[in-house]
């Protein structure tokens, strides 16, 4: 089958959409990206995922020129194309070739892919995570650096984990491709500062305050995270994931707790009726 994406303004076979070598995406791993999805064959949550593309390009000093009317006619077009009734996307700048490795003409693709939705494998049993050292570079923006995170993956994989924790000075920042909860004493927290702003945990957090749970923004020590009663992670193809274990050490009594479970009913009810 021919499978079609957004190149530069027009939409075009995949097979066509490459890469010079001296692309600054490759020769510097220069670039910035979004990932977002449809439910019921809409996109979820449109313009803040364009919203926070822009600004993961700002802060890389990159620049978006496409609307956000040409942006979501594209993908949906995209969908049409590739014949696909849900679909991820993969919205994706580099910034170009050049003669001096430093200038910059980006590139600009958008990419569909199928759904491959963490939560229907995991959902009621529960993840485990490891943990790393490190917090990201420019750490606002979805920038294409995942060395961390790519370099852990045979880790991972081995530890039977799903994803990577990252700590900084025994404060709690980010997974890899998610973010955080805890919760303690019936308490909702997540880390505020020097992650990146994923678009589900808006979500879920609107759903908290609209459900009338407590919820607190700040920064959370190594020692309150394995003191949680419960953890859960959030991110565009995992939604409310729980989390029953980091390491070797279980969270709460190592089963998915009731306030998780109660969460995923409300998450599930809002994307039902998107």
């Amino acid at each position: 089958m021919i499978k079609y994406c957004y190149f530069n303004g027009k939409i075009i076979t995949l097979n066509k959409a490459v890469l010079p070598v001296y692309d600054l995406g490759i020769v510097r791993g220069y670039g910035a990206f979004d990932f977002f999805r449809t439910y019921n064959g809409k996109i979820f949550q449109p313009k803040d995922h364009y919203a926070r593309f822009k600004n993961s390009l700002k802060e890389i000093g990159l620049k978006l020129e496409l609307s956000f009317q040409d942006f979501e006619k594209a993908c949906y077009e995209l969908m049409k194309l590739n014949k696909m009734k849900e679909a991820s996307f993969r919205l994706l700048m580099t910034g170009g070739t050049s003669d001096s490795l430093l200038s910059i003409k980006p590139n600009l693709f958008i990419l569909t892919e199928p759904i491959t939705d963490y939560y229907l494998l995991y959902a009621k049993k529960g993840i485990k995570l490891i943990t790393s050292e490190y917090l990201r570079p420019f750490p606002l923006s979805k920038s294409t650096c995942y060395i961390e995170a790519v370099r852990l993956e045979a880790q991972k994989q081995k530890a039977d984990a799903t994803e990577v924790l990252f700590f900084k000075d025994k404060k709690l920042y980010e997974c890899s491709t998610s973010n955080i909860f805890i919760i303690k004493k019936g308490i909702f927290y997540t880390p505020k500062n020097n992650i990146l702003h994923g678009i589900t945990r808006k979500v879920v957090m609107d759903l908290l305050n609209k459900n009338r749970f407590k919820l607190i923004e700040k920064d959370i020590s190594e020692k309150e995270l394995l003191a949680a009663d419960e953890i859960f992670i959030t991110a565009t193809n995992k939604k409310v994931l729980p989390v029953i274990k980091i390491n070797n050490q279980k969270i709460g009594n190592g089963r998915v707790g009731d306030l998780t479970k109660q969460l995923q009913q409300i998450f599930d009810n809002y994307i039902l009726n998107y």
